[in-house]
């Protein structure tokens, strides 16, 4: 399994660079109506899942497979959840878990519609199929930005239930606000602000779970996307502010980097 995932990357690595090079040859590419397909590779220096340290403080690599249907605002996707140490240093455990158990595969539609430039409402459902499937679960959303307004606020209301043990009684509220800026031709700056309540009732855990600071930097060249961000998350809870050490742990760190190709 871990030799396919490897060779899984590779392949959409290989994919983003054979178009970066078309895209060089032939900039017409640029305005071509696009199939709606897209491929990319996103690593997360610190995986922090609803602020928590999924992999241990582990950093995670994301590869992902989407499709926007005939611009019709839904989107079907595919991607994966695999840990850089496990991948390039075969670590298996941590604290005693097996970090194996937590990689997962994700399968999800996503649907958004914008009333004018007054307000854009969005849903969707993801099934993350985890390596042990006794954590598997199936999660909903459903979000409304109010883009007339500044900063553009939005609320994102989400549903877990897990599939092995029929536990539905957790969800995650986030409240957040963001704004870009357009840098020059194909290169934009974006910075956000979200904050997470999560009532974890299948671990006990409930309360103000992460308020993440973020900036993000994107540059398009053609069918390709490069992208890096910094985000510093704040823990509030004391349900979910230890760390891995036991150590109350509140101020939390990590960057993002990432390569996509549109088609």
């Amino acid at each position: 399994m871990k030799k396919s995932i490897n060779s899984l990357i590779l392949i959409m690595c290989a994919a983003v660079l054979i178009a970066a090079s078309e895209v060089r040859a032939q900039d017409a590419a640029e305005d071509s109506a696009g199939l709606g397909i897209s491929a990319g590779v996103e690593y997360m220096s610190d995986y922090l899942w609803r602020g928590g340290y999924w992999y241990g403080g582990d950093g995670a690599f994301f590869p992902s497979l989407s499709y926007n249907v005939l611009d019709t605002g839904l989107s079907l996707g595919v991607s994966a959840e695999l840990s850089d140490a496990w991948m390039f240093d075969g670590r298996d455990f941590y604290n005693g878990t097996n970090v194996r158990d937590l990689h997962a595969t994700d399968f999800g539609a996503d649907y958004s519609y914008t009333f004018g430039d007054a307000v854009t409402v969005g849903a969707g459902l993801w099934y993350y199929l985890l390596w042990n499937n006794d954590y598997s679960f199936l999660s909903g959303y459903v979000s409304a930005t109010i883009d007339m307004l500044p900063l553009s606020p939005t609320v994102t209301y989400t549903h877990d239930y897990y599939t092995e043990s029929g536990d539905a009684s957790d969800f995650y509220i986030q409240l957040g606000v963001s704004h870009g800026f357009e840098l020059m031709k194909d290169a934009s700056l974006d910075l956000g602000a979200v904050a997470g309540y999560y009532y974890a009732d299948s671990t006990n855990q409930k309360g103000i779970s992460d308020i993440d600071f973020s900036t993000a930097l994107t540059v398009t060249k053609g069918i390709i996307s490069y992208s890096a961000g910094f985000h510093y998350v704040i823990v509030p809870s004391k349900d979910f502010y230890y760390g891995t050490d036991g150590a109350k742990d509140i101020n939390r760190f990590y960057a993002t980097f990432g390569v996509s190709c549109g088609i």
